[in-house]
């Protein structure tokens, strides 16, 4: 009797330890709430010497805010994948870094028009795309 609970334990050990050793997907990302606020940034096109010698001096970027709602495993990486306009040429100088802080420079050459930014979230295993996430208005 003794030997037959012991075998039984053993199985159930064995069984255990097998259930425990599959292929798992790593982490997790969760971007039902991620959004920008306000979710989007007005830029001027030119910058005045005077009104803006400060921005011009210490030569700082345009910058939006960091995106909230996402949570998920570290590191999040987030990117941009596409960025809508009539002016192809200026895509080149938008940057995302950070927590989805989308970056313009200061002295940019972007042309006046609507910028609309989709983005890609991503971390170990898992991605997201989102689309019309965030614009930029140049003026």
């Amino acid at each position: 009797m003794k030997r037959m609970y012991w075998i039984a334990n053993c199985l159930l050990l064995i069984g255990m330890l097998q259930t425990g050793c599959q292929d798992r997907t790593v982490g997790f990302l969760d971007i039902r709430h991620a959004a920008y606020a306000p979710d989007s940034m007005i830029v001027k096109a030119g910058l005045d010497p005077d009104d803006d010698a400060y921005q011009i001096k210490f030569k700082i970027p345009w910058q939006s805010g960091e995106m909230e709602g996402v949570e998920g495993t570290n590191p999040v990486k987030y990117t941009i994948r596409n960025v809508r306009s009539e002016h192809p040429e200026a895509v080149a100088q938008f940057r995302m870094f950070g927590r989805g802080r989308v970056e313009l420079p200061w002295n940019h050459t972007v042309p006046v028009g609507r910028y609309v930014i989709d983005m890609r979230i991503s971390n170990e295993g898992h991605f997201c795309d989102l689309d019309s996430i965030f614009i930029v208005i140049v003026r």
